[in-house]
């Protein structure tokens, strides 16, 4: 089922701008507004909570006001997104489209951002700078390898993207009968400069949950790399929309758990099933496919509900 397996894509993003208004506080990732009475030395003062205090002249007192919505643990947010080499080559830009969105602190973000951002306010820019150890990992020659072609899939060529199951590789040469086939990452060994902006943040109200339909045998239970056999059905959450099944196509899909081959709404939820369970699986669009959505069949940032199976383990 390709519609399930990850893939990598561009991020996509515009920029909001701050706004001020009186309003009362909501929750710890929502606006804060404070209104008081301040001595008159005319400057103004940005405090470490994001309050503004304004000094008016004349000796007259003014009213000091902010807005300012914090990133924190829990919160979904939406955050405009580039990434550079040392050499100045974006490697990926939200510049154009929707902003990359997940939760603070769930592990979900490239790179390490959903910690990243954690203490941001709605408008601020912050530059970064990831060392390779901290990015995508040093090169490493030794995970270069001479592969027989017939070994390979059929039309393989250079620049094929090969999977062994747990491992990505690319092919980057191809000689006579043999390949050259590369499991470093594409931008192993580099440096990477980052700048992101935080354009939203919310408290994140759905999480992912699993209803029972029918118990399994409670004992056999996933582990992670066990491959399974199940069967499925996809529907959008807003408006029940099908969008795949292999029910209907009769056959059922198979994948290994835990090592990213699906969305990480299944990676999670399908781990707590127990082998012969049907369930229902409601994931949230940041462990679904987020705001880059998937085709025209899931739109960006729409939640999902999967009815599942799961019929064999191993």
């Amino acid at each position: 089922m390709r519609s399930l397996i990850k893939h990598r894509s561009k991020f996509l993003g515009t920029r909001m701008t701050r706004s001020s208004r009186y309003a009362r506080y909501r929750g710890q990732c929502a606006r804060r507004f404070v209104t008081a009475t301040v001595p008159t030395i005319g400057r103004s003062i940005l405090a470490a909570s994001g309050l503004v205090y304004s000094f008016g002249l004349g000796g007259l007192a003014v009213s000091a006001e902010t807005s300012a919505e914090v990133a924190k643990a829990g919160c979904k947010v939406q955050v405009e997104y580039e990434g550079k080499l040392s050499d100045g080559t974006v490697f990926s830009t939200t510049e154009g489209g929707q902003p990359i969105s997940f939760v603070v602190g769930a592990g979900s973000a490239p790179l390490g951002l959903d910690t990243i951002v954690d203490g941001m306010q709605v408008g601020q820019t912050k530059a970064i700078q990831l060392s390779p150890s901290e990015a995508f990992g040093e090169y490493d020659s030794r995970a270069v390898f001479q592969v027989p072609l017939d070994k390979l899939p059929k039309n393989t060529q250079i620049g094929s993207r090969l999977s062994n199951g747990q491992q990505m590789g690319v092919v980057t040469d191809i000689q006579d009968s043999t390949a050259t086939v590369d499991l470093n990452h594409p931008l192993a060994g580099q440096t990477l400069h980052i700048s992101l902006t935080l354009v939203s943040s919310e408290q994140a109200t759905n999480q992912l949950s699993k209803t029972i339909l029918k118990p399994g045998d409670g004992v056999n239970f996933p582990k992670k790399g066990d491959r399974l056999s199940m069967h499925y059905t996809g529907r959008l959450a807003s408006n029940g929309q099908k969008f795949d099944s292999s029910v209907d196509r009769g056959q059922p899909f198979s994948f290994r758990i835990g090592v990213g081959q699906v969305i990480r709404g299944w990676d999670e939820g399908v781990m707590k099933m127990s082998l012969g369970e049907k369930a229902r699986l409601y994931i949230p669009s940041d462990m679904g496919y987020g705001s880059r959505g998937a085709g025209r069949a899931i739109p960006p940032n729409a939640d999902l509900e999967f009815d599942v199976e799961l019929l064999k383990i191993n």
